[in-house]
């Protein structure tokens, strides 16, 4: 139960940061989704903020170059362009869910160290009890 918990935490927390924004960009989609070549882009760049957002998830999301930010700034406002005058509150709502998130990160945190302490425990005891054989 205890392996099965953590994963089930990183679940929770992408979908803490994703809920927010999904949420209401299905209740406005139609807006958003005019002309093909607006779902075209739509698509894409969901797929993209999508794939980061399971990435930030995992713990694997560190840009250290500028070029590379900025790159990805620029692609992903291209992509989502149809939702551009609606940025304010998708950000606000980023927001949300990734304080959502790192409240789900510290419980998944606190689950890992219970873990290893469960698993030093264990080594602790089999060296106790193996040390008292030999006695």
């Amino acid at each position: 139960m205890k392996k099965v918990k953590i994963p089930l935490l990183y679940a929770l927390s992408f979908i803490c940061s994703i809920g927010p924004i999904l949420t209401f960009f299905l209740i406005n989609h139609r807006e958003y989704i005019s002309t093909t070549p607006e779902k075209i882009k739509l698509l894409f760049g969901g797929a993209l903020v999508v794939a980061i957002l399971i990435i930030k998830s995992l713990g694997f999301l560190k840009i250290k170059s500028s070029l590379v930010f900025f790159g990805g700034a620029f692609l992903l406002s291209y992509l989502l362009e149809s939702i551009i005058h609606d940025l304010l509150i998708f950000s606000f709502l980023a927001l949300v869910g990734e304080v959502l998130s790192m409240v789900v990160k510290i419980f998944i945190n606190r689950e890992r160290k219970k873990m290893e302490q469960e698993k030093s425990g264990q080594i602790v005891k089999e060296a106790i009890k193996e040390v008292s054989e030999r006695v």
